[in-house]
């Protein structure tokens, strides 16, 4: 086995460091550290004061509003009897933790428009398979080129800094190969890389464990409106530049001042017109006081708003989420507000359906269970991205009561497959206990 990297691994060390700039960037404007605003040349001082305190972080505002209505309660696989999701599917999403790695990856997804899971064998004989969530900054699949959806082989690239060493993990669908160099220089070079046999294993599964999650157009949800969000920081800036530049009002005498006193001293006035409460200027006939004025921010402040208003509509995110203001609209706008955002979020769990269903496919395989790994029988059960009130659950749940209890409950009541499946059996108990109350007997438990 060769020691240094052949043709192709250098391509996928490459094509991952040409990413870095763009996902960095990205990374900058969620985290709330984006690019300072540029202020005048004549208010340099203050700009270079106020430049950080001037950025709003509406971008993680944008991402979280997606985000927290992309919720899987349940997996239906081919096995029988698994109508309101099958059991040993949500045992594979607790033991990986998944209500909380799904949120990170959508996240991820949302943020810098893909995102990687590597689906890998137990880490201890008889546990689970184990799913991690990948950085695009770290990783890179190529696909088929027939099928796009069919991942040939993929590369990780990270540093580990406690051991001082640099790792290259390349997938491929029978053998996974690790390639490692001391932590010196760029992690992207393509030098001094050394194939570890000891590292390296078969991958029995015949196909590659990694799955890439794609946003539309690969594209952050808020990266077409960087502009935006640099001019409204850019605004801030000027606000709070005007604002403290002129907290306290200038003043000047107009007028002629003596140079010198009668004695012939020059007049130190500096200590003359001190200010305050009590301090009392005498000045001589013919000379005057003028005072500066502040400058009308408010029109600075409503440029501000419209521009907010401007990244709402085109990233579909409601008013409440960006500004206090925006719970006061009206219901009607904040109902189409809302709407625009629910139309979105179901638009983008569709995109990553398959996407877990293919986690879940690798997670079965691991497992040997080739029945439940079939990706023609996997379905993930998305919890609403419209969120009903009680109120309005409990009076759609009057007026349609023909529909079957568990369609009914799932539909209109918004309950998880498992909570559906513990009503029933509930209900079931209360149907025993009561037949046995009207018959006279005492219900066996």
């Amino acid at each position: 086995m060769a020691t240094e990297l052949d043709s192709r691994q250098q391509y996928l060390v490459r094509d991952i460091a040409r990413g870095q700039a763009r996902f960095n960037l990205l990374e900058r404007y969620v985290d709330g550290d984006a690019p300072l605003p540029e202020g005048a040349e004549g208010a340099s001082k203050a700009y270079r004061r106020f430049q950080k305190k001037a950025r709003m972080n509406i971008a993680s505002l944008a991402v979280a509003a997606t985000r927290e209505r992309m919720i899987i309660g349940g997996f239906r696989t081919g096995a029988d009897g698994d109508e309101n999701g099958d059991i040993q599917a949500r045992r594979l999403w607790k033991a990986n933790n998944l209500d909380v790695l799904s949120a990170d990856i959508h996240d991820k997804m949302l943020t810098y428009g893909e995102c990687y899971a590597i689906v890998g064998p137990p880490i201890v004989p008889g546990g689970m398979p184990v799913v991690t969530v990948e950085d695009p900054r770290e990783l890179e699949a190529k696909h088929h080129e027939s099928d796009p959806r069919l991942i040939t082989e993929a590369a990780k690239v990270f540093r580990d800094d406690d051991s001082g060493m640099d790792f290259a993990y390349f997938y491929y669908p029978t053998r996974i190969e690790v390639y490692v160099k001391p932590a010196e220089g760029s992690l992207f070079s393509l030098d001094n890389w050394v194939y570890r046999e000891d590292l390296s294993s078969d991958n029995p599964l015949g196909e590659v464990p990694v799955v890439k999650f794609e946003n539309l157009n690969e594209k952050g949800e808020f990266e077409p409106y960087l502009d935006l969000i640099d001019r409204i920081n850019h605004m801030i800036l000027q606000r709070l530049v005007i604002v403290t530049t002129q907290a306290f009002k200038q003043r000047a005498i107009k007028g002629d001042l003596p140079q010198f006193d009668m004695d012939g001293n020059e007049v130190d006035y500096d200590g003359i017109f001190q200010p305050g409460p009590g301090a009392l200027w005498m000045l001589p006939e013919g000379a005057d006081i003028w005072e500066s004025q502040q400058t009308d921010i408010q029109g600075i402040i409503s440029g501000v708003r419209a521009d907010i208003q401007d990244f709402a509509a085109l990233t579909r995110t409601p008013m409440h989420y960006l500004s206090p203001d925006g719970a006061n609209q009206s219901a009607e706008g904040a109902a189409l507000a809302r709407e625009g955002l629910v139309f979105k979020a179901e638009d983008r769990m569709a995109r990553v359906t398959a996407s877990w269903s293919k986690v879940m496919s690798l997670l079965f395989r691991w497992m040997g269970d080739e029945e439940r790994a079939n990706l023609l029988d996997l379905e993930p059960i998305w919890k609403p991205a419209e969120r009903y009130s009680l109120a309005e659950r409990g009076d759609a749940n009057s007026k349609f009561q023909d529909i079957p209890f568990r369609s009914r409950m799932s539909l209109i009541g918004q309950f998880s497959p498992a909570e559906i499946a513990e009503m029933e059996a509930e209900r079931a108990g209360e149907a025993i206990l009561t037949q046995a109350m009207l018959g006279g007997q005492v219900a066996q438990p």
